[in-house]
Formats: structure tokens, C-alpha cells, sequence
């Protein structure tokens, strides 16, 4: 329809132009009064021609688009056109496949609220989103206000009337409920949903009538995991946890944050948790090996676990250079720095001294060669990701 005005609008310029320019040529001596007279052409005359793609081109650009715009009504004041006239409440009122969210509109008193002047830019879910909830879970959803409030603001942002086209430049936006949504590429999702029909609108703003509920939470928790993602993408290091965690320091050199700082030899000096290792490491004459460019894994046994063999057993392993090396180097893989998650996915490493087997327990703990559960991992330093465990690992023999 706008191509078809515009056409006739350039058309009737065109004519005035060459009504103009006849005109002007109607001051030479030999004219002909004919030609003062405006030519009506056979093309002037015809209406220009507008086709489906046309109009199909010029909805997409502009108005309402996407694979569930075919399921508005044609007619009436629930159809593209009668919408406009009404503000965002009315308008979904009208339109049958949103009578779900206006009861829900209409449950958290929000109908005010969306009928006032805004703009808003609204993610509207169709019936079939409320209707993938569990019943139970929708009735108990629609009979606690707070929750309810805070799920339909979600969906709704304030100040803002955006279509796709808009959704896609911002690329992410805070809502009325506090939270922020993130948008596809081309504005076409919301936080991973798709929009089935995009750039509806209303008196008061846009409407995108999307597939899915949107729940609060979901979007951090989507930038958490992306984050975490990109974390081991990048080869970051996880956060260290783990109960054996608590006997690092807080502070200083031998806290977390300081053993980054420092390789393997240096940083587990550092750490009064792992004083029975370093000595072991020193008599072994391994400092420099631990210390050199790796990168490496490390499975690091803290003090409880040499004193479960007896005094004893650890004299007696110190005095005995070779096996204590063999010892020693059954805990050190080189070649990467593999964190608690790699490590999970794994069924064995195979060390410097030998293969380790690897498994997860029931209770999500790892368990390296059936012998040592990790009571702290992911401990970084500056050439290893140190795991450390309650346990000293012996070689087979």
C-alpha cells in the first residue's frame, strides 16, 4: 500500500514536469498549438505496478513478521491493524492467541500499567508457552502475585518502542523486572527464545509474540555459562574449591591468589599445606624441574596424607632417591594444565611416572587411581593448575 501511493505520488510529479516543460516550448514561433496541449502517454496512464514481493518486502522491512503472524486475524480489532489503535493490555486482549498472558496481565494487576502511555517494547508469550508449564506449576505461578509480577516484567521494556531491527543494534536491554535480556543477531530471539512474530504494533508501543515463557534468572545464568565457556575455551582457570581448600592461606604468597604468581615449586613452598611435598621435592631434587616452563598438572598430597603412612614409611621413602622420584613423578603430568572438569571427563592421564586411573564418585567427588580423592582443585599457579589430594599415590609395584 505505502509503495503504491509513493508510486502514484512520483507519477503525478512526472506529469507536472512534462505539463511544465511543454509549456515552455510553447514560445517558439513554429510550435504547433497541438503541443501546447499535455500528451497523456499509454505508461502515464497505467497504475504502476506493485507485486507480492513488493509488498512482501516491505513487511518485512517494516511490519509484522515471522512463521505464527499468519495465525493473527485478518480483520477486526484483533488483527495488525486494529491493534494499533489500542495500547499494549487491549490490544493482546483482542488477539486470541494471547489470552493466556492477558489472564495473567489481568491476575497481577499489570493492566493499568501496560494501557499507560510507556513506550514499551513487550515479549508477548503465545498461549502454547503457558501451556508447555506444567498445570500445577501455572496455577501456583498465577496464585502468587510476587512471582507472577516478576515474570511479566521480564518480559517488558520501558521508555522503548524497538522493533527487530532495533532489538538487534542494542543487543541486550534492562527490563522493568531489573534484569537484562539479550537479543539474537537480527533481534529475532530474546535470551534464546525465538520470536514467531516480530514488530507488531500498538498505541503505545511494540509487541513480539515470542514462543516461550521467559523466567527470571535464565539470563544470568546464560551469561554465567558462556562465561565459564569461554573461561576454559580460553584455557582460564576455574575457581578452587573443595573442602581441603580451608588450610590455604588467605593472604600472601602461599594464598591463591599469590601461588598465581609463582611456578609449581616456588608456589607450593609458599603454602604451609603442602610443606611435607616440598620436602620430598627437595630431596628429590625436583625444584627445578617443577619449576621450569611446563605447563603442568599436579596432583599436590597435603601433610595429613604423608602422615597416614607413618614417620616410618616417609623416612624411609626420602632416604630412597629413585623410588621416591618414581613417587614423586606418578603425581605430575606435563604437556597441559588440565582443570577439575577436563579431568572429570577423562578415564586415565598418563603422569611422568606412570598412568593414573580417574573417576567420578556418586557424590561428584574425583578420585585419582582409586587411591586419592581431589579435596582442593583447580589451584592455580604460573605454570600448573594444581589439584590437591588426600592421599599419597603409589606406583604399582
Amino acid at each position: 500500500m505505502i509503495a503504491r501511493k509513493n508510486s502514484r505520488r512520483v507519477l503525478a510529479l512526472a506529469a507536472t514536469v512534462a505539463m511544465t516543460a511543454a509549456a515552455c516550448g510553447s514560445d517558439t514561433p513554429d510550435a504547433d498549438p497541438v503541443a501546447d496541449e499535455p500528451v497523456a502517454t499509454e505508461a502515464m496512464e497505467e497504475e504502476p505496478v506493485v507485486t507480492d514481493a513488493m509488498e512482501e518486502e516491505a513487511m518485512s522491512e517494516d511490519g509484522p513478521f515471522g512463521p505464527a503472524c499468519d495465525a493473527v486475524p485478518t480483520e477486526g480489532e484483533g488483527s495488525f491493524a486494529g491493534m494499533t489503535d489500542d495500547p499494549a493490555a487491549t490490544a493482546a486482549s483482542n488477539n486470541p492467541l494471547l489470552s493466556t498472558l492477558v489472564t495473567a496481565v489481568t491476575e497481577a494487576g499489570l493492566v493499568d500499567t501496560l494501557n499507560s502511555d510507556g513506550p514499551f517494547t513487550i515479549f508477548a508469550p503465545v498461549n502454547d508457552a503457558f501451556a508447555a508449564i506444567p498445570e500445577e506449576d501455572l496455577a501456583a505461578v498465577l496464585a502468587d502475585q510476587e512471582l507472577l509480577t516478576s515474570i511479566l516484567t521480564l518480559h517488558v521494556v520501558g521508555g522503548q518502542s524497538l522493533d527487530a531491527a532495533g532489538l538487534a543494534s542494542a543487543g541486550s536491554l534492562e527490563t522493568v523486572n531489573g534484569e537484562t535480556i539479550e537479543f539474537g543477531a537480527d533481534g529475532t530471539s530474546v535470551n534464546g527464545v525465538d520470536v514467531l512474530c516480530s514488530n507488531v504494533s500498538v498505541a503505545n508501543g511494540t509487541v513480539h509474540i515470542i514462543g516461550e515463557v521467559l523466567m527470571p534468572g535464565a539470563g544470568d545464568a546464560m551469561e554465567e555459562d558462556a562465561m565459564e565457556e569461554d573461561a576454559m575455551e580460553e584455557g582460564a582457570a576455574l575457581a578452587p574449591s573443595g573442602p581441603l581448600c580451608e588450610a590455604v592461606p588467605t593472604d600472601g604468597e602461599g594464598s591463591f591468589a599469590g601461588m598465581t604468581d609463582d611456578p609449581a615449586g616456588t608456589a607450593a613452598s609458599n603454602n604451609p599445606a603442602l610443606s611435607t611435598l616440598v620436602a620430598a621435592v627437595v630431596e628429590a631434587g625436583l625444584v627445578d624441574t617443577l619449576n621450569s616452563d611446563g605447563p603442568f598438572t599436579i596432583f599436590a598430597p597435603a601433610n595429613p596424607a604423608f602422615e597416614a603412612l607413618g614417620e616410618d614409611a616417609v623416612a624411609s621413602v626420602l632416604a630412597d632417591k629413585d623410588l621416591l622420584t618414581s613417587i614423586l613423578t606418578l603425581h605430575v603430568f606435563s604437556g597441559e594444565k588440565l582443570s577439575s572438569v577436563d579431568l572429570a571427563g577423562m578415564d586415565s592421564i598418563d603422569t611422568l611416572g606412570g598412568t593414573l586411573s580417574l573417576e567420578v564418585a556418586d557424590d561428584g567427588t574425583l578420585m585419582v587411581n582409586g587411591q586419592a580423592t581431589v579435596g582442593c582443585a583447580d589451584v592455580s599457579t604460573a605454570n600448573a593448575t594444581v589439584h590437591i589430594i588426600d592421599a599419597v599415590l603409589m606406583p604399582a609395584s
